[in-house]
C-alpha cells in the first residue's frame, strides 16, 4: 500500500567526525534497501567540515583527534550529498571557517550551516538549531574575534554564551530542535547505572546542560535531537503546559548504526522508524 502523498521521510544523524562518505554510503544502502527516498538529513554536530589543513589547525581538539577528513572531496565537488544536510557546530569545528558566517551559510551544493543559532523552514517543518556546548567561564562573554584565532584557545570558539541562549529562545517555535550537547534532566532513574564513569558523564547527574533544556521548554519542539556523548538514548521531556518533546540522542558515526535515526512525517506527525531491522552501515 502507498503511503499518503504528503508523507516523507528524513533522517538523523550523530557525530560525523569527517566522516562523510561513510555517513552518505550507509543513508543510501538504507534508502536502497526501504526503496524509500531521504527528503533531507539532520545532523547534531562534530560534523568537522575541514576543507584544508588550515581549517584543521583551527579545530579544538587533541592532536590524535585532528584528521583532515572526507569534506574537501565535496568542497571541491569531487563528490555531491545526495539529499540536502543541515547542520550545526559541536565542539569539533573548524571555527576558522565556520565563524566567517555566524549567521550560517551554504559550504557547498546540499550542505548549510545553520549557524550559531539558525532556523530553516522546509517540507513544512521549522527546525531550529543551536550549536555548540556550554562551558560556565565563557557563557557570559563575548564569541572572540576571528582575528584572534592562534593568540587564544580553539575552546574559546566552541561554546554557545548568553546571546545565543537569548536569540534561541526568541526563536518562538521549531517542530525540531537540534542541539549538541544533550538537554539536562534526561536519564531516567532506571539508566541512571549506565551514565556512570563515562568519558563525559562521570555521574548521572552531569549528562547534559540546563540551557539546551531551557531552549527546548521555550519553544516544545515535536523532536529534539542531539549528539556529543556518543551514545544512543531515547526519552520524553514533558512540560508545565502539558506538552511534551521526544529526545533522540545518536551516537557517532564510526560506532556504527546507533549514530543513525530514520523518521517518517506523515499529515504532521513525526514518528521514528524503528521497524527496518539492522541498518547497514559501509
Amino acid at each position: 500500500m502507498a503511503p499518503p502523498p504528503d508523507t516523507f521521510c528524513f533522517a538523523a544523524v550523530g557525530d560525523v567526525h569527517g566522516r562523510m562518505d561513510r555517513m552518505v554510503s550507509t543513508l543510501q544502502s538504507w534508502a536502497k534497501s526501504a526503496n524509500r527516498e531521504l527528503a533531507f538529513v539532520l545532523q547534531v554536530g562534530d560534523f568537522e567540515p575541514h576543507r584544508d589543513e588550515a581549517d584543521l589547525a583551527t579545530m579544538a581538539a587533541p592532536a590524535r583527534y585532528k584528521h583532515l577528513g572526507d569534506f574537501a572531496h565535496y568542497h571541491q565537488k569531487r563528490r555531491r550529498f545526495p539529499w540536502p544536510v543541515y547542520f550545526i557546530g559541536g565542539n569539533h569545528e573548524p571555527h576558522g571557517y565556520l565563524d566567517t558566517a555566524p549567521e550560517g551559510f551554504l559550504l557547498t551544493s546540499n550542505c548549510r550551516y545553520l549557524g550559531r543559532v539558525g532556523v530553516v523552514e522546509t517540507r513544512g517543518l521549522r527546525i531550529a538549531g543551536l550549536s555548540g556546548i556550554h562551558d560556565a567561564p565563557d557563557f557570559q562573554k563575548p564569541h572572540p574575534a576571528l582575528s584572534l584565532l592562534g593568540t587564544v584557545s580553539n575552546k574559546d570558539y566552541a561554546c554557545f554564551n548568553e546571546q545565543d541562549i537569548e536569540q534561541a529562545l526568541g526563536l518562538e517555535r521549531a517542530d525540531i530542535l537540534l542541539v549538541h550537547d544533550w538537554p539536562s534532566g534526561l536519564v531516567a532513574a532506571e539508566d541512571r547505572q549506565d551514565f556512570e564513569h563515562q568519558r563525559r558523564s562521570p555521574h548521572a547527574d552531569a549528562v547534559g546542560n540546563e540551557y539546551a533544556r531551557l531552549v527546548a521548554e521555550a519553544l516544545q519542539p515535536r523532536l529534539v535531537l542531539c549528539g556529543h556523548l556518543h551514545k544512543r538514548y531515547r526519552a520524553t521531556l514533558k512540560w508545565a503546559s502539558g506538552a511534551e518533546s521526544p529526545v533522540c540522542c545518536l551516537a557517532s558515526v564510526e560506532q556504527g548504526a546507533e549514530a543513525f535515526a530514520l523518521f517518517q512525517v506523515s499529515r504532521g506527525a513525526i514518528q521514528e522508524v524503528t521497524h527496518l531491522g539492522t541498518l547497514p552501515v559501509r
